[in-house]
Formats: C-alpha cells, structure tokens, sequence
C-alpha cells in the first residue's frame, strides 16, 4: 500500500511593515561623512524617505554597513551645526551606479524635532 504525501500549498503571505513610523517622501541634497574619521571626505547623497527612525539614501559612494555616517544639509556640510548620525543597516547597488542605502537614525526623533530639523533647512 502507498501512502500518499499530501502537498502543502505555500502561501506567501504579504510582507508585513516593521518600521514603527511613516516615512516621509522627499528629495534633498545631503553630505555624508563616515562618523568615524575627522579627515573623511564629504560625499553627496539624495535622502529619498526619511521617519523619526531611519531614511534612504542614494549615494554614488558606497557605505559599508554597520558604518555610522554624519548627514548634513548639503550646504551647511562645513558648519556641521546640524547634522544626525544614522546606522547604515542595508545597500544595494541601483540603477545607474548609484548606491541605495538604508539607515537606521542612531537618536530617534520625536515629530517636533523631525519637523523642525527638516523645516528650519527647509526641507519639508
């Protein structure tokens, strides 16, 4: 006598959200500089969505993660008056060799400080 396997039907289920915050959609003009290293270079980057935790970047230079990166406005990189520290946690190479990278904000912000932060560099 044969027993039949019975088949299993693999659903995939929908990926489930794990950030706690939105993220806000925008489109800025950032420095990025390795926490690490006084001398390090500036390099560019666009910040594409940002939360009260985390954003994403487009850079054409890639951060390695667990780096901690200094984000400034793109014009105030020299100042430093205002700059967040961010985890990169993910990378991926994009369309057109440019750098995808997700960061986690190593200080979460309360609404009051995302908002002014990104209202006093008139960036929202």
């Amino acid at each position: 006598m044969l027993l039949s396997q019975s088949r299993r039907v693999l659903v995939n289920p929908a990926k489930q959200e794990r950030r706690s915050w939105d993220r806000l959609p925008v489109q800025v003009g950032v420095f990025c500089q390795n926490a690490q290293g006084q001398d390090e270079l500036w390099w560019s980057a666009r910040v594409m969505d940002i939360s009260r935790g985390g954003m994403k970047l487009f850079s054409l230079h890639q951060f390695e993660p667990p780096t901690v990166i200094r984000i400034s406005e793109a014009d105030e990189a020299e100042e430093l008056a205002a700059f967040m520290e961010a985890l990169v946690v993910r990378t991926q190479l994009s369309p057109g060799a440019k750098w995808t990278l997700g960061c986690a904000l190593t200080k979460e912000l309360s609404q009051e400080e995302l908002l002014t932060w990104f209202g006093t560099l008139g960036w929202l």
